[in-house]
């Protein structure tokens, strides 16, 4: 699955993107407001997005 606002999500098996999309869904009905929504996406791609790795030679 391809998502330009989700770039990583092409690298998950179609069942884990539909259950991420799925949530996010969910996420949006539940929330109630535009802040809450943000609050809990940020939660769901954070439980779903890889870890970012560092460059090899870059410092942390």
């Amino acid at each position: 699955m391809h998502s330009s606002a989700f770039p990583w999500l092409s690298n998950l098996t179609d069942e884990q993107a539909y259950e991420f999309l799925d949530e996010m869904i969910q996420a949006a009905h539940d929330a109630g407001t535009h802040t809450a929504f943000l609050h809990a996406l940020d939660v769901l791609v954070g439980q779903h997005a890889p870890v970012p790795r560092l460059s090899p030679g870059v410092m942390s």
